[in-house]
């Protein structure tokens, strides 16, 4: 439930946005509490189970406090946060993957496995796969990795997406085909991964 600094805010994005850009104490925690869950969404669909994520949401904020001035249109805002959200995530993953060349880096692995309570058959089926999924989608390259994962995960027109990614709806197309043929091409080599999706897009 949002907090009672948010009420003087409710629904109104150009005020929210007013109160933003003179630095108000009680506007940024409005926007917090309306957009936190929003970003949150966003980076767990990206990231996947991430140990980092409620890091990269601070991180997130932190980004929008240096960089809110730009926002010129308040019916923009929510797109502006998507975009500063990918581009975190992005900035993330690209830094991964170049700490992983480094040397004596000691990789961890962002998801502890565990298997939620009561452990059962279908639970642990689930998690192993997800988890399989998690590392195909992880192989891709990070361009195509996100506004695919934008598309499959939260359901954002090819438009929307080419705006958080910053590029144009041409080259979203063809990042989006692109990771799809790549992530059908790696599941179909994994036989208990391609009969469980068999049976989830069944069910």
């Amino acid at each position: 439930m949002p907090l009672q600094h948010s009420v003087g805010f409710a629904g109104d994005d150009a005020r929210l946005l007013e109160g933003l850009k003179a630095n108000g104490g009680g506007a940024w925690l409005a926007f917090y509490d309306r957009y936190a869950g929003y970003v949150l969404s966003v980076l767990r669909k990206v990231m996947g189970p991430d140990r980092e994520v409620e890091d990269l949401l601070q991180e997130v904020f932190a980004r929008a406090l240096e960089g809110v001035h730009r926002v010129e249109n308040p019916d923009a805002l929510k797109a502006w946060v998507r975009s500063l959200t990918v581009f975190t995530a992005r900035s993330t993953l690209k830094r991964r993957r170049w700490r992983k060349w480094l040397p004596l880096f000691d990789e961890t692995d962002d998801d502890d496995g565990a298997i939620p309570y009561p452990a059962t058959q279908d639970a642990i089926e689930e998690r192993l796969m997800l988890k399989k999924v998690k590392a195909l989608l992880d192989s891709l390259p990070v361009d195509d990795r996100i506004p695919l994962c934008l598309r499959l995960f939260d359901g954002l027109e090819l438009t929307e997406i080419a705006e958080a990614c910053d590029v144009s709806l041409a080259t979203v197309k063809r990042r989006i085909a692109r990771g799809e043929a790549r992530f059908a091409a790696l599941v179909e080599k994994e036989r208990d991964l391609r009969e469980w999706v068999k049976r989830a897009r069944s069910s």
